[in-house]
């Protein structure tokens, strides 16, 4: 090999081979001492290989939306990497996560051995001086990701007197998600609906997924990664907003818009706050009282006024963690295809085509599938919006740009059409006259003061701002702010209406936008104003959230959790009475039933299976309790009574039923000639 004046080639050689034994060796070490992972791994799964492809890749975006990216694209390619290499290998195992971690960090000895050693403080210093251009940028993505984790980590899973507490909406959707990445990290996988064992698990649950693959690497518990997963993705999404404002916003005064569109996608929200007023004015309670035991944000069991659409802060970013990865990728898919692919104006201008920025949106939009098969449809109609607004649909390089964008769907297909063929043979897709949720039968002026008080002043900006001149991409805009709005009240694809509301918070993006260029050069006491009146409700279901102290297991349940995923093996199958939550949710093991509305909107059927259980419990005959059983796959009962008010069946005695677990109130039976699962019990305790 010819060396470089000076020698640089055979330099950069050996930089690159001390490189890659520096970073084998750190993933060794992290294999040997899984605590290591933290340092090690996750910056492989969360930033570095997104950023490599964007730094690749040079896009024409601010280094905000370049950040961003980096932490979509690593999130999306780490989780699918491992699902299709553990899928084809025939198990989801740590070895697996280290072998694509391994092919991640190849960009780093590569990077090394092209351009020297120099690189990386060349990397480093441009990064420090593209935050010092924009910091006050990345200090609001800092401030929001910091936000969201402080609330998660005080009300995500608190230890009480009582028990382990979830605050707010967690209390009722934390066993979803902890069920999910718990039994995957204990071998359910390829896998079954963890609360509806036997049928396979067709939803969103790559978000769950990512957070697993990142707890299992480290050794460690799902919600310390849930934790950290939500903080750098909802600092993801104020990050590309921010980006996608610098891009389509142009001219006087973008730079503040851009700051302020990314305050107002996370911290923006509707009128909900009045409602406290309201409390407060009829002596319903004292202040911290109040706002510890109720939303403020979206409400269900309240009289007019109705309070029904959550912010992008109640339920997106705190809650749905489908919603919580699958934003941001929708908008950093939206930015990859509004850089690489110019308006019809801007490529007469002298811009060009970007043929790599196009590839990588479609892929980006493809992998977003089994992330939030809500927003996966969503890009397409929004790329196709921005294509024919923009007057790229009939060009010259129409279909190719078509091809590049379309051809990385191939990798979504499995996901989309199990999803499509489930909700069209559940019945839940089907066409509706209005969102459920809002209060149609009162007529179109309930429903206006609905829709304008539920998402508030931003909304009412973003109107407003769609009809004043100069407005940047203004049909695109409108496009995506009018299809959003439309799509829950013409169509319905879950069994829960209130799901719809997930298009709402992807509307809310063009709302930001839209709302932050409206106001751009208003004063400062104005815009305060807009401030002060719309971000009291998102601020207040994350006190919510953060100090709602509703016990989701008691002390003897999270014994019984700890005593399950020691003892039993993995893949075990427990019957249980179907309540919300379970000791087997932590444990990472299976059950038969959950509250009904859950198995349901995932397109199954719970009603045989109800009856079922029900009979198990109630019938008084435990021997065909225990062929029941059997029948389900089930080879542990939970015994912490019965589904509802009966006279229960008595299982002690009885030769099918073997007691294996006895204390505080809780009772964990075995049914004798059940086919045992296989695998290793762990040894994680969930007391903290």
């Amino acid at each position: 090999m010819p060396a470089e004046p000076g020698g640089g080639r055979p330099l950069s050689f050996v930089a690159g081979i001390v490189a890659a034994l520096l970073v084998g060796g750190a993933l060794l070490a992290a294999w040997l001492e899984p605590a290591l992972a933290v340092p090690v791994v996750w910056p492989l799964l969360f930033l570095l290989p997104g950023w490599a492809i964007v730094g690749w890749a040079r896009p024409r975006i601010s280094a905000t939306g370049r950040l961003g990216l980096a932490i979509v694209l690593s999130v999306a390619l780490s989780a699918h990497l491992v699902y299709w290499l553990s899928l084809a290998s025939g198990s989801y195992r740590s070895e697996m996560i280290f072998m694509v971690a391994a092919l991640l960090a190849l960009p780093i000895p590569i990077g090394v051995m092209r351009g020297g050693a120099h690189t990386v403080l060349d990397q480093a210093s441009a990064a420090w001086h593209a935050v010092r251009r924009d910091w006050l940028a990345f200090a609001v993505a800092v401030g929001c990701a910091v936000f969201v984790g402080v609330v998660l980590q005080s009300g995500l899973w608190h230890a009480t007197p009582n028990g382990i507490a979830a605050g707010g909406s967690n209390w009722s959707d934390l066993g979803v998600h902890l069920s999910i990445a718990q039994s995957l990290n204990a071998g359910n996988f390829p896998p079954q609906v963890p609360y509806f064992a036997g049928e396979p698990l067709i939803y969103h649950w790559f978000a769950d997924f990512h957070a697993a693959i990142a707890a299992r690497a480290a050794g460690v518990f799902a919600i310390p990664s849930f934790v950290v997963s939500s903080a750098i993705l909802a600092g993801a999404l104020a990050l590309l907003v921010h980006g996608l404002a610098r891009t389509v916003l142009r001219g006087r005064g973008a730079r503040r818009a851009a700051l302020l569109a990314a305050v107002l996608v996370v911290l923006g929200g509707g009128l909900g706050w009045m409602r406290l007023i309201g409390d407060l004015a009829n002596g319903l309670g004292d202040l911290p009282s109040l706002v510890t035991h109720n939303s403020y944000d979206n409400s269900w069991l309240t009289e007019w006024p109705y309070f029904r659409i959550p912010s992008v802060m109640g339920t997106g970013l705190l809650v749905h963690r489908a919603t919580t990865a699958g934003l941001p990728m929708l908008v950093g898919a939206v930015l990859l295809l509004v850089a690489g692919l110019p308006s019809a104006r801007a490529r007469a201008a002298g811009w060009r085509d970007r043929p790599a920025l196009i590839v990588l949106a479609g892929l980006l939009g493809a992998l977003l599938a089994p992330f939030h098969f809500f927003f996966f449809p969503a890009f397409l109609a929004l790329a196709l919006g921005w294509v024919v607004v923009g007057g790229r649909l009939l060009d010259r390089d129409a279909l190719r740009n078509a091809a590049l964008l379309l051809a990385p769907y191939l990798l979504a297909v499995p996901f989309a059409i199990a999803a499509v063929g489930q909700a069209r043979d559940s019945g839940a897709l089907h066409w509706v006259a209005g969102w459920e949720s809002a209060p149609i039968l009162d007529g179109p002026w309930a429903i206006l003061f609905f829709y304008l008080t539920n998402l508030g002043l931003p909304f009412v900006l973003a109107l407003l701002a769609l009809v004043l001149p100069r407005l940047p991409h203004r049909g695109f805009l409108a496009l995506w702010l009018g299809f959003l709005f439309v799509v829950p009240n013409v169509v319905q694809v879950s069994a829960i209406g209130f799901d719809m509301n997930k298009y709402f918070q992807a509307m809310w993006v063009a709302v930001a936008l839209l709302a932050a260029w409206l106001i751009r050069r208003w004063p400062a006491w104005a815009v305060t104003a807009v401030l002060l009146v719309s971000v009291p409700s998102p601020l207040l279901v994350s006190a919510w959230t953060a100090l709602n102290r509703e016990v989701v297991l008691g002390w003897s349940e999270v014994e019984a959790a700890d005593w399950i995923a020691a003892n039993t093996p993995e893949r075990s199958v427990f019957v249980t009475n179907g309540w919300l939550n379970s000791p087997t949710d932590p444990a990472g093991r299976l059950r038969v039933m959950t509250f009904t509305p859950y198995i349901a909107n995932l397109g199954y059927s719970p009603d045989e299976r109800h009856a079922i259980v029900d009979e198990i419990y109630c019938s008084g005959d435990p021997e065909r309790a225990a062929r029941l059983t059997r029948t389900l796959g089930a080879t542990y009962l939970l015994d912490t009574g019965p589904p509802r008010a009966c006279q229960p069946t008595i299982f002690e005695g009885s030769p099918g039923w073997e007691l294996v677990y006895d204390r505080s109130g809780v009772r964990i039976w075995h049914v004798s000639g059940a086919v045992a699962a296989t695998g290793t019990p762990g040894s994680v305790s969930f007391r903290q």
